[in-house]
């Protein structure tokens, strides 16, 4: 017998039975890759919500349970899918989501109320009904924490599941509206406690964006305390205008370098709050980044920075070389400038091949010269620098055009081919994630990749910082059936790999339609080549 839905998705027969509904979902819910496949997840949310509805019907005796979020159940959260953003389900409130079939709910005054303040503070994060990246208004910020002081208080006084729906309800709200919710977002963690999902296995999304917001916020207001160890870094680098002589003598280059690596290793978008040509007078050469005490370059690599060190301070000038001459030493500032050219000759010859021109590479791509030199610091291994450039190689994907997208889809297809024997670092090299586990490779994948390294590097897309983003992607039905075919996966396990990043078969279907693509990649929709 032919299952309709909501049952066909559930994959159980109709019953009124709530216990074996949840259940069913808890059960289609764990074989469902939440991130990979939106539609699916939402799909799945419709088909719960419509048999418990269903299963309320059957029993007239029992009372329709109202959490005063409309048709948000007892687990909380929205019925459309909750990141593809297609659906409109962002821009209603909570309580006035559209209904399933049956009579309408009827809503209490503490829930119009509710659904009211909601409105309002929608209104707020979204002007005029459009996303805005501009600050609020002194008005719209009292509007909308008054609106949201009235959500919190509904919350503390509904029950579990409604203030839990709530919680979800605003997370993902904060998430999208941001950086213009930023005002919002600390009262919101006050009442529910966000950060102490920080860090844990099971952090939502959401809270996995905003935490991280949370805490360079916090970083913020610390480091504008006097009394902070980098507060003096912090105000020399928000003044206005380059750094003059006298400027570096009231603060340590060490507290400097130690702030910009801090806040661009962990909260980025603070740089924003610097002055760009005040860091930028400080930073020329480059913060220290890395680990100085770390074990260091092999013999070799020693030998070559104390050439290029004895190059460096033979040239210094007539002033430094009567010093020398009498005794004195070289300054610390002269020597660890040298180490870090030094340092930077070797990280380019790891990144493209020995005897590369450090030269060619300033000139090809002045963004990317430059943050390498600052990823590398004085203390980064050749390992670290091929580990940066393959990260950037991944963000480039961004702003690449067709000849470098082609490229990049043939460096991943390369690294997937070296990984396919160990599972977690297939998964590593998916994730972008080339630091936990050097990936290793023979010299004839050594000597492809150093060319397409470099093609990358003469397109100029090395520089890009790329962002972190979800997305979802469609495979034209001819590649599937290749990758099917290179696998001999049939359609349902071909799926299920692409859906679970643990699933044993993932890596071989990755490499598979890579190789696919690589073979016609002017068929492929230049979104599949560019995310891929």
């Amino acid at each position: 017998m032919t299952r309709a839905f909501p049952w066909s998705r559930l994959g159980i027969d109709p019953t009124s039975d709530a216990g074996a509904i949840r259940k069913a979902y808890a059960d289609a819910l764990r074989a469902t890759n939440v991130d990979e496949d939106i539609a699916g997840y939402a799909e799945l949310r419709r088909a719960r919500d419509q048999a418990l509805w269903l299963a309320k019907q059957a029993d007239r005796e029992e009372e329709e349970d109202n959490f005063g979020l409309g048709d948000l159940d007892d687990e909380g959260g929205w019925n459309e899918g909750d990141w593809d953003g297609d659906d409109g389900a962002w821009d209603v409130a909570p309580g006035i989501q559209p209904p399933l079939p049956g009579p309408e709910p009827q809503l209490s005054p503490g829930q119009l109320r509710t659904q009211a303040a909601w409105k309002e503070l929608h209104g707020v994060l979204y002007p005029d009904g459009e996303p805005s990246d501009e600050a609020v208004t002194h008005a719209e910020l009292d509007t909308g924490l008054a609106a949201l002081d009235a959500l919190l208080i509904r919350a503390e006084e509904a029950d579990l599941a409604e203030h839990d729906a709530l919680d979800d309800a605003l997370a993902e709200l904060f998430a999208r509206t941001w950086p213009r919710s930023a005002p919002f977002v600390e009262p919101a963690n006050t009442a529910f406690h966000w950060l102490d999902e920080a860090g844990a296995l099971e952090e939502r999304p959401a809270l996995r964006f905003l935490n991280q917001r949370l805490k360079g916020m916090r970083f913020h207001e610390k480091v504008q305390q006097p009394d902070h160890p980098l507060h003096k870094a912090w105000t020399e680098l928000s003044r206005p205008g380059k750094a003059g002589m006298l400027d570096r003598l009231k603060v340590k280059r060490v507290e400097v370098d130690k702030l910009l690596v801090g806040i661009r290793q962990r909260y980025p978008e603070l740089e924003s709050l610097l002055d760009p040509q005040r860091v930028a007078s400080w930073d020329r050469d480059g913060a220290l980044e890395g680990s100085p005490d770390g074990t260091g370059p092999n013999v070799v690599r020693w030998i070559f920075i104390l050439v290029l060190v004895g190059s460096f301070l033979a040239r210094l000038g007539s002033a430094m070389s009567e010093r020398d001459n009498s005794g004195d030493q070289p300054s610390e500032a002269a020597v660890a400038e040298a180490l870090r050219e030094a340092n930077f000759v070797v990280a380019t010859s790891a990144i493209f091949g020995e005897g590369t021109d450090v030269a060619a590479v300033r000139k090809a791509d002045p963004p990317f010269a430059y943050q390498l030199r600052l990823a590398m610091g004085q203390g980064a291994t050749p390992d670290a620098a091929l580990a940066f450039a393959r990260n950037k190689a991944v963000q480039s994907a961004e702003v690449a055009e067709f000849d470098a997208l082609v490229a990049l889809a043939e460096l991943k297809q390369l690294w997937l081919f070296a990984a396919i024997g160990s599972r977690e670092q297939c998964r590593q090299v998916l994730e972008g994630d080339f630091q936990s586990q050097p990936l290793e490779l023979d010299k004839p994948q050594r000597a492809r990749e150093i060319q397409l390294l470099r093609q990358l590097l003469d397109a100029g897309v090395l520089g890009h910082r790329g962002k972190a983003a979800e997305r979802t992607l469609s495979v034209p039905g001819w590649m599937i059936e290749e990758a099917m075919e290179r696998t001999g996966l049939g359609p349902e396990a071909l799926g299920a790999a692409l859906r679970d990043p643990a699933h044993p078969e993932r890596c071989r279907v990755e490499l598979a339609l890579r190789t696919a693509m690589l073979k016609q990649p002017g068929r492929v929709p230049v979104e599949l080549l560019r995310w891929l």
